[in-house]
């Protein structure tokens, strides 16, 4: 894979291109909600006198702040009010079981201050750290005298913030993200693809997601429009009505969350503003967006990005164009992100040559800062890595890449998606990838072990989506055939009319298990 690692001037912080945007357009729309608007202007004064705020209750650089409650305007004041201060904001999706929050606020440390909203206070009320309701927050300093931040110079290498990944454990870890990482990535996205005053935004992914702050701030870095919606619940038609409302012309969202919004929008012309839509987080469907991307979707730009959240959320973009190609050989990982770079390894840390398949390691900017208070993880991904003589912080990701006769790379998943059948080795990605390209019905497919003794031989299931009935099972073999030797083939086959998504707006993996 072409690598990427340049180093050029320091790219803006977050606040400060606010800053920028509220003295060049101060009366433009920065963030929208049913409720209330905030300008630029406003967003900047408002927030630079929270940031006031903090740094009076001693919150400044090495402190971390939580931002619990449902989604508004004050998110954006409070996010860039933290960064202002030299703090560091930590997203809390309202969705969290208290035990799962209280799991996340105890890896916390430096944890100072929760902003919350009266509907959520009792939430938090088993917790050792200091509360604040932020509308109380918002009337107290209104109207009183705005320090100006420059007085607390924000360095480029302290954190920015911290959001939770599970990963394959399904116990949260806390990853810590610098603003020299974040700002790299949301000035390559400005820049990359010209997005400018008219990309206006939407955030249809649960706040905690690594996604939702590249959604969220996008908009804001080039001068366009942040609209977020009413309803606590992801809603496919009010998202399409929104779309339509506020001229939103740019997403960054899961596959799951982006199947709904076209089967919301797609049978009128809501989603005729669209011109980029960012998709990562989980495998892409091709089966399931050609027909819009081809047809009423055509003015829209597809990327289909690789990333992780420990390297500041992508690392890799690529444009899809080639969608014959997609439906048999899969989605290429594309080329790194600026500053960035991307190799795949074998287990002695070398290229992998065509047909191989190798971890993916990431170095150069995106690199995080890592884990909060995990040393022993944190000392099993983030290691040296050294390659064409040059020795580099990386970041081994523990997902697999298969590389192409044409150079690129297709990602294959997780090596614990791997599992022995018969005494070989098999990657459920390339399953469900053959399952979905061989059989016309199926429009998804995710395919798990479902056999619950262990040391038993696997028993493959896959959980369909279709658009037509299923052929019998006998036909699907003899169709699956084609692209997958029989000891690939899954035994049984479960129709779903949607998959299940957790609060990220991925697919329920083990919901779907539960079902099976």
């Amino acid at each position: 894979m072409a690598a990427i690692d340049k180093q050029g001037l320091r790219s803006p912080m977050i606040h400060e291109k606010v800053a920028h945007w509220a003295a060049l357009t101060p009366n433009a729309v920065a963030v929208r909600s049913a409720s209330e608007t905030l300008t630029y202007a406003e967003l900047d004064r408002q927030s630079s006198a929270l940031a006031g705020y903090l740094r009076e209750q001693g919150i400044g650089t090495g402190s971390l702040v939580g931002v619990y409650f449902q989604p508004s305007p004050a998110t954006l004041l409070c996010m860039l009010g933290i960064l202002k201060s030299g703090a560091a904001y930590v997203p809390l999706d309202v969705a969290n079981p208290s035990a799962r929050l209280a799991q996340m606020i105890g890896q916390l440390a430096d944890l100072k201050l929760i902003f919350t909203s009266a509907p959520f206070i009792a939430n938090l009320g088993g917790q050792a750290v200091p509360v604040a309701d932020i509308e109380q927050v918002r009337m107290l300093l209104e109207g009183l005298p705005v320090a100006q931040p420059s007085h607390w110079p924000v360095q480029e290498n302290t954190l920015c913030y911290t959001v939770f990944t599970s990963g394959t454990t399904g116990v949260p870890k806390a990853v810590a993200i610098t603003h020299r990482s974040w700002a790299n990535l949301i000035d390559w996205h400005v820049r990359e693809y010209g997005l400018g005053q008219d990309s206006n935004g939407i955030l249809v992914s649960a706040y905690g997601f690594d996604i939702s702050q590249r959604s969220l701030v996008t908009p804001l870095y080039s001068g366009a429009a942040i609209s977020l919606t009413s309803s606590r619940m992801f809603d496919g038609y009010e998202i399409a009505g929104l779309i339509e409302q506020h001229r939103v012309a740019s997403i960054h969202l899961a596959p799951s969350s982006l199947y709904l919004i076209l089967q919301a929008g797609q049978a009128g012309e809501q989603l005729a503003s669209l011109r980029h839509l960012f998709i990562g987080g989980e495998a892409l469907s091709t089966a399931r967006v050609v027909e819009w991307a081809k047809g009423k979707g055509a003015a829209c730009n597809l990327i289909h990005q690789y990333g992780v959240a420990e390297c500041t959320d992508v690392a890799t973009c690529h444009r899809m164009v080639d969608y014959a190609t997609y439906l048999t050989d899969g989605i290429p990982m594309g080329e790194p992100v600026g500053n960035c770079r991307v190799d795949v390894l074998d287990e002695h840390d070398c290229p992998v040559t065509v047909g191989e398949t190798g971890q993916i390691v990431i170095s150069g900017m995106g690199v995080g800062q890592g884990y909060l208070n995990n040393l022993t993880l944190q000392a099993e991904r983030f290691r040296p890595m050294t390659v064409d003589g040059v020795t580099r912080a990386a970041y081994f990701t523990g997902d697999y890449a298969r590389r192409k006769a044409d150079g690129s790379f297709i990602c294959v998943g997780r090596r614990d998606n791997q599992i022995k059948i018969r005494g070989m080795l098999v990657n459920l990605s390339e399953i469900e990838n053959g399952v979905r390209n061989a059989l016309d019905a199926v429009e998804d497919a995710i395919v798990l072990n479902t056999q619950a003794l262990p040391g038993q031989e696997a028993e493959l299931t896959a959980f369909v989506t279709t658009s037509d009935e299923l052929p019998t099972l006998h036909d699907i073999g003899r169709q699956l055939s084609a692209l997958l030797p029989n000891h690939m083939h899954p035994r049984r086959y479960v129709a779903c009319k949607q998959f299940p998504l957790t609060q990220n707006g991925k697919i329920d993996r083990q919901a779907l298990l539960n079902m099976g």
